[in-house]
């Protein structure tokens, strides 16, 4: 569309609200819904791709997250306008109108038309001449499939009629609350209205598959993905349900993050680093040179001439063996989510003064004698590189039975081997690594798994599509992720970062081999490279222990309270009952604060009503008294 129909949209937005498939609104009011790759990279209102070099600026890599996403590369969303040479190339990302079908906002009228993806102009009825707004209703289906509301087919199973798009059809009642008093009938046949009753209910049969009420009126998914290409549609087992075109479970981003690490085992060795810092500051054009040599001692050659010989032949020939070997690593390795954090959080117990995470463990002894007893580690993260891909979507619930290589089917029509990238945004930043006291927190988590009411939790947690991270919801999990939050809505009065600024990253497992108790809370900004420090300085010894104990203490009581803590452990409270002790008034965060939805909390993990010693922090508070 031109740019009197564009929306403004940051890149950030494009990877996690508004990707391909997704609908905003634009300043006119109109539905507009991003395309699909295939159609990014390419100058405006033509299909014709930019150049290899104008794309190669939005290109980069992470080893690990390509791997664990089955692709060669990812690329950062193209600017609006590029600059080539002097001249201006607009790029922006196409979108086309939907839904199609409109509604005459004549109240005597709404006749409903139907009006091509590509028309920018203000619609208004051929009978009344009023103007005409998209239709609220459209259906979609669990494969993510997207389609106007099927109007003609609705009108025909309930009047056993044989209305086509070309029927005079018109709503009636539309002035309702309740979607059951919207009715849409025939004038063309003069048939009866029939109420939308029921469009939006969807079910589970005996063996547990969905089914929808537009299902059970024989109306199939047509297979639609309008954001791939106007007539592109595919054979489609899935319930079509009906929805509104503003409403949350229209589209769930499926997105994958990631710390960027060292790729070097050996971190001690400081030549390899300076190398690998050296390497990162170089352009992505010299990169992608680089990369593309076949024959190693080609590569060599031309990492040393791009590093403008700051380093001997043999010191790059040491460096790309050993990045080689990392590779290797990572390439037959990874496997499950816990080992893929385990590889970053193991690095943030070793020193890095340079490279792409820069890190100072603490000595654990300068800190409170209190605060040495429930935690065992603390790390200032000075320097951070977090990288978030978009690999694809759900729509009406979040899932997680679809594969990765099946959500990558929804975001392009044609595949091919030059198309084997992702959307992503790299972002830089600081923060605050803390790991818990593993015996203590194993001790506690012994007596806490035989509340009643975790148990309730855990069950409707490991049942849930949501966290399909999760393998099973443990207690440490839950405290761990509880605590996060406090110290997040603690630490925005002390550092000055508002609160959607922080984020939190969890490393929580109990295997032997992979076992690690701690939480990283960081600040990273897709606008600047690097932060002001104002975090890392919140980690320094008798900084950090108030700090803490002001987090700890608001667990103790609730603006709510006693409804918080009564509602969550009668049954639970938020989406699905997914939280126990935590509301808006005391545990949320802003959603792109959290790694599960803002569910799987309780403070009653961190401390208990009565203090009794089942929170983990209780006896801090017996000891320590609140004032």
């Amino acid at each position: 569309m031109s740019k009197k129909s564009e929306v403004r949209t940051r890149k950030g937005q494009l990877i996690h609200t508004f990707g391909p498939g997704a609908m905003q609104i634009n300043k006119d009011g109109i539905s507009i819904i991003a395309c699909g790759l295939d159609y990014w990279y390419t100058k405006s209102g033509t299909t014709e791709s930019l150049s290899k070099s104008l794309i190669s600026r939005y290109i980069f890599k992470d080893s690990r997250l390509a791997k664990r996403l089955n692709v060669d590369h990812f690329r950062i969303p193209p600017n609006a306008v590029i600059l080539d040479e002097g001249h201006k190339i607009d790029a922006p990302i196409p979108g086309i109108r939907f839904p199609y079908w409109h509604i005459c906002s004549n109240t005597s009228c709404q006749k409903l038309i139907k009006v091509s993806a590509i028309d920018e102009n203000e619609v208004k009825c051929g009978e009344c001449k009023a103007p005409a707004y998209q239709a609220r209703f459209v259906s979609c289906c669990s494969n993510g499939h997207l389609q106007d509301f099927p109007w003609v087919a609705w009108l025909n199973h309930h009047n056993q009629s044989n209305c086509t798009e070309s029927c005079d059809l018109a709503l009636v009642g539309t002035g309702s609350a309740s979607v059951s008093d919207v009715k849409v009938r025939c004038k063309t046949h003069n048939s009866r209205a029939v109420s939308l009753s029921g469009i939006f209910t969807k079910d589970s049969d005996l063996q547990g598959k969905m089914t929808s009420t537009l299902e059970q009126k024989g109306i199939a998914c047509p297979g639609y993905s309008p954001w791939l290409g106007h007539n592109h549609s595919e054979i489609c087992d899935a319930p079509l349900v009906g929805a509104l075109r503003q409403s949350t479970n229209i589209y769930f981003s499926k997105t994958e993050s990631s710390i960027l690490i060292p790729q070097l085992e050996d971190d001690s060795d400081s030549k390899n680093l300076e190398i690998e810092a050296a390497y990162e500051k170089l352009s992505t054009d010299d990169k992608e040179l680089i990369n593309s040599c076949g024959d190693l001692n080609h590569k060599i050659n031309m990492l040393v001439m791009a590093l403008s010989h700051q380093f001997s032949k043999d010191d790059v020939t040491s460096y790309l063996e050993k990045q080689n070997q990392a590779l290797s690593v990572i390439n037959n390795d990874i496997e499950s989510e816990a080992e893929y954090r385990f590889q970053e959080h193991r690095k943030f117990f070793s020193e890095i003064k340079e490279g792409v995470l820069v890190t100072k463990p603490l000595s654990i002894s300068s800190f409170d004698d209190w605060f040495t007893e429930y935690f065992s580690a603390v790390t200032q993260v000075k320097e951070l590189t977090v990288t978030n891909a978009l690999y694809g979507f759900d729509r009406i619930q979040s899932q997680n039975n679809r594969t990765v290589e099946n959500y990558k089917k929804a975001l392009r029509a044609f595949p091919n081997k030059e198309s084997n990238w992702l959307p992503a945004v790299k972002v830089y930043g600081e923060g605050i690594f803390l790991e818990f006291k593993a015996d203590l927190i194993k001790q506690w988590s012994k007596n806490f798994i035989l509340n009643e009411s975790f148990k309730k939790l855990a069950n409707r947690a490991n049942s849930s599509s949501l966290f399909h991270h999760l393998e099973e919801l443990s207690p440490e999990f839950l405290l761990i992720h509880t605590f996060a939050h406090l110290l997040i809505n603690q630490l925005i009065f002390e550092c000055g970062y508002s609160t959607a600024s922080l984020r939190e990253r969890l490393y929580v497992n109990n295997a032997n081999d992979m076992e690690m108790y701690g939480i990283l809370i960081y600040t990273a900004s897709g606008d600047s490279e690097g932060s002001l420090g104002g975090l890392v300085r919140m980690a320094t010894p008798g900084t950090l222990e108030p700090i803490i104990k002001k987090a700890i203490e608001s667990s103790n009581w609730c603006s709510s309270d006693p409804i918080c803590r009564e509602v969550g452990y009668d049954g639970g409270q938020g989406p699905n009952g997914m939280n126990l002790a935590a509301c808006h008034n005391c545990a949320l965060l802003p959603e792109t604060s959290c790694e599960v939805y803002n569910s799987l909390l309780d403070r009653g993990a961190i401390t208990s009503k009565d203090l009794n010693g089942s929170g983990y922090f209780d006896y801090l508070l017996i000891d320590n008294p609140i004032s």
